[in-house]
């Protein structure tokens, strides 16, 4: 089968085309038999009878008497008829035989290579096919010419003059696909001979000339093509299937002409509108449909191409292009998944600004409904104080209340707004090829390791410290875990120990703060018979149990000082003495060691050891309390309440969203212990089979996050839970379970503080509140309204006494410690303001 040529035409195709076709030729053989074509090789056992040069013209005319006389339709020859023979070939006499011979059968001969193009070149009745096989740029012959101009006439290829004489149609009659060259291609099927051909030896034909086998040459050349090559090779062209002679490659040719093959290449108009549909589908299926949808039908549309290339040349004989319709695939691929990458970041940054004017608008209203609700007080309070003019502020509260209902109303529709828009850019985010997807991948991977360890979370925190345990696992760094009761220190030392090379070893936890003060080094490091009164055997301590493997000591804060120097040395030199023995044990241990108690602060106030500590610290975990990773409460909740009716028979036992939501309100002191004691009790005393509030009996509920109003921790409280709802007074205030008014009061008493600090730079101050740029701008905006609502307050005041006064009044709910903030404000006011004239 023959290599097709590309879009560009011609000699212009590439190295892949052709190494591609290349392939697909190579032991191929999709064209039926042709018994009507008979080659006469000269081989070895040739040339040791007749010599390895040249042949006697003599012998060649023998064997073609012999094959005219058996019944041959056509004989082809690879030597030029009509010019004299080259010395050594039985000169003149020899020709003579030869042209006798060729009289009495029809002889096909092949056109002198220097015979001169203004001259004849064999008898005017003799049929002449030349063997010129031009390669291409890579050097490989694909094709031949079908014609060459010689003289005043055209000489076809050898092989359509070969079959025009058998079948008795002119060749200029033929119709033969050529390419734009006027180059036919060759199907190649087979190795050096056409697969499908008789082939035999010279010498095979010689013989049964000789020994007068009459039945031998009949059966073998009657009513059939007979090509002699009896010529020696002095030319290897190199083809898709391996180097050959001119007249090989002309027996190929021969071949796939009487085999029916036509084969043709694409035209350029056909291979451009095949590049241009493919890439327009693939360009469709990118822009148009999902990703992922997208990119399966691009695969479908390559397929689909790629399949059509060899049925197309096994049906239709037609060789498409492959390299420009798959590189034009690829190009509109990629155009397309830039523009669309392109158009959606621009989606999400238009987006994003829509969001954060919404934001802006939100905030304003805010402002707005703050400041009314405080005029509305204060119009409440002058009512109440003057009976005079009770009737005009009436008229200006009922005022101040429609305006009031108005901001409200106008808050609500921005927040549904903003949530709106929220829930669309989160949307596209997660399409977004830029948005994380490498993040997120590592974030799963570690809740799966995590859930392998028996570590439920969906915290950041926990999970950045399981990765920094995992990465620390395979040394031998020491680690110490530290966290309130029940946040898991245990398993995370399980953790390490499974995730080292020790894993194979054993696992001994100790709690240290169990083991008496009396019994503390034989407990840790043992004993030997007779130490003691009662030792009457050798006993191995905690540590020679380890050997090999990891020591968990938990709660080694609860050390003294004198138990902490016995442990130091062993962790220092991992060599202790028994308890009565006189020569020391040395071990191999990996220690872990957690603590619920502050040891760099045990190290400060002189109860724990600064050697100790710094032995312990290789790295230090802290597991944050549960309150503190809302996310995990409902995941562990569901899973401890799977476990427990498990455990009690109870399987069709689940937790109601009531319930849920009462879990997630609980601040949980306790940590992870607490919740699976209550879960359990609800469990085991719940009346039906789906958990509600009232079944897990907790206290009245505690807002997570709730603080005492007054104290300065409560103020970092409060300024972290806004940070956490980027400063949605109204989700704050439902998060601390205050009213939203509170929330206001607090984060106005903290504007004012931070306004004073940063000397009056709004944006100084706003982006020390909030802690990150892309909230500082909303809080920007508060600040504005909160310090523009103070100058307005005390705008018609001469003195600043009476001003810092009439603010105490006007911001009466604002707590008390903040005033101080409130008067410096103030008073920067007045000393800024110009003196009256």
């Amino acid at each position: 089968m023959a290599a097709a040529i590309s879009l560009l035409g011609g000699a212009g195709v590439t190295a892949l085309d052709w190494s591609v076709y290349d392939r697909w030729l190579r032991g191929r053989a999709i064209l039926p038999d042709t018994p009507a074509l008979v080659v006469v090789v000269r081989d070895p056992a040739s040339e040791a009878r007749f010599g390895a040069g040249a042949w006697d013209r003599a012998v060649l005319a023998r064997v073609v008497a012999a094959l005219g006389g058996a019944g041959a339709a056509v004989v082809g020859l690879d030597v030029p008829l009509g010019q004299p023979s080259a010395p050594g070939r039985g000169g003149a006499s020899s020709d003579a035989l030869l042209a006798q011979a060729a009289q009495n059968v029809d002889i096909v001969s092949v056109l002198p290579s220097g015979a001169p193009s203004t001259s004849p070149v064999a008898p005017p009745d003799t049929k002449v096919g030349h063997t010129v096989a031009e390669p291409d740029a890579d050097g490989v012959v694909r094709a031949v010419p079908l014609w060459l101009p010689s003289g005043d006439r055209s000489v076809p290829a050898f092989g359509l003059a070969l079959v025009a004489a058998l079948t008795g149609t002119p060749a200029a009659q033929s119709r033969v696909p050529v390419d734009s060259h006027g180059r036919a291609l060759v199907d190649f099927t087979g190795g050096p001979f056409p697969r499908g051909v008789v082939v035999v030896s010279f010498l095979e034909v010689w013989t049964a000339i000789e020994q007068r086998h009459a039945d031998r040459l009949p059966a073998l050349a009657g009513d059939k093509a007979v090509l002699v090559l009896a010529e020696p090779a002095r030319v290897a062209l190199r083809t898709p299937v391996g180097e050959m002679s001119p007249m090989a490659v002309q027996a190929h040719f021969t071949r796939g002409l009487l085999a029916g093959s036509r084969l043709r290449e694409a035209s350029p108009a056909a291979a451009t509108a095949a590049a241009l549909a493919l890439a327009a589908g693939a360009a469709w299926l990118l822009l148009a449909t999902r990703k992922w949808t997208a990119l399966v039908g691009v695969g479908l549309l390559a397929s689909g191409y790629a399949v059509a290339l060899p049925l197309a040349l096994k049906m239709a004989g037609l060789a498409l292009p492959i390299v420009m319709p798959f590189a034009a695939t690829a190009l509109a691929s990629l155009g397309a998944l830039m523009a669309r990458h392109f158009a959606s970041g621009a989606r999400v940054r238009r987006l994003e600004d829509e969001n954060a004017r919404a934001r802006e608008a939100l905030v304003r209203h805010e402002s707005s409904v703050e400041v009314l609700e405080e005029d509305l007080e204060a119009a409440r309070a002058a009512a109440a104080r003057s009976t005079g003019a009770e009737r005009d502020l009436g008229r200006a509260a009922d005022a101040l209340r429609e305006q009031l209902a108005q901001a409200r109303r106008q808050e609500e529709a921005t927040r549904q707004r903003l949530e709106s828009l929220e829930r669309e850019l989160s949307g596209l985010r997660a399409a977004d090829p830029r948005a994380g997807a490498p993040t997120d991948a590592e974030q799963d991977a570690l809740r799966r390791a995590c859930e392998e360890a028996g570590i439920l979370t969906r915290d950041a925190a926990v999970l950045a410290d399981f990765r920094d345990l995992e990465r620390a696992a395979r040394s031998s760094l020491p680690i110490l875990i530290t966290g309130e009761p029940g946040t898991g220190k245990e398993l995370f030392a399980r953790a390490a120990h499974r995730l080292s090379e020790r894993a194979a070893r054993p696992f001994v936890a100790v709690n240290m703060a169990a083991v008496p003060a009396e019994l503390f080094e034989g407990e840790l490091f043992g004993h030997v018979k007779g130490a003691f009164t009662g030792a009457v055997a050798d006993r191995r301590g905690y540590f020679e149990q380890a050997d090999g493997g990891t020591i968990f000591l938990d709660e080694i804060g609860d050390l003294r000082a004198d138990q902490q120097s016995k442990l130091l040395r062993v962790l220092q030199e991992k060599v202790f003495h028994k308890v009565g023995a006189a020569r020391p044990t040395r071990v191999d241990v990996r220690v872990v060691a957690a603590s619920n108690r502050d040891l760099e602060r045990g190290v400060a106030e002189g109860w724990f050891r600064e050697d100790l500590w710094f032995r312990l610290k290789g790295l230090v975990l802290w597991l944050p309390p549960l309150r503190a990773r809302p996310d995990d409460v409902a995941l562990l909740a569901s899973k401890i309440a799977v476990d427990a009716a498990a455990e009690l028979g109870r399987p069709d036992v689940a937790l109601s969203e009531e319930a849920m939501a009462a879990l997630r309100c609980h601040s949980w002191p306790g940590n992870v212990r607490e919740l699976q004691n209550c879960l359990r009790q609800a469990v085991a005393l719940a009346a039906g089979p789906l958990l509600k509030r009232e079944d897990l009996r907790l206290p009245a509920p505690e807002r997570r996050g709730a603080v005492e109003p007054g104290a300065e921790a409560g103020d970092a409280a409060v300024l972290a839970c806004l940070q956490r709802h980027a400063f949605d007074m109204q989700a704050t205030a439902g998060e601390l379970g205050w009213d939203r008014s509170t929330v206001t009061q607090r984060l106005k008493g903290l504007g004012f503080r931070a306004l004073v600090e940063a000397g009056g730079d709004r944006a100084r101050a706003a982006l020390d509140l909030a802690g990150d740029s892309k909230l500082a701008r909303a809080v920007e905006l508060k600040l504005r309204e909160y310090h523009e609502h103070l100058l307005r307050s005390v705008a018609g005041f001469d003195s600043a006494e009476a001003a810092v006064a009439a603010s105490r009044r006007r911001f009466k709910n604002l707590p008390e410690r903040h005033f101080r903030s409130l008067e410096s404000l103030v008073r920067q006011h007045f000393d800024r303001r110009p003196p009256a004239a």
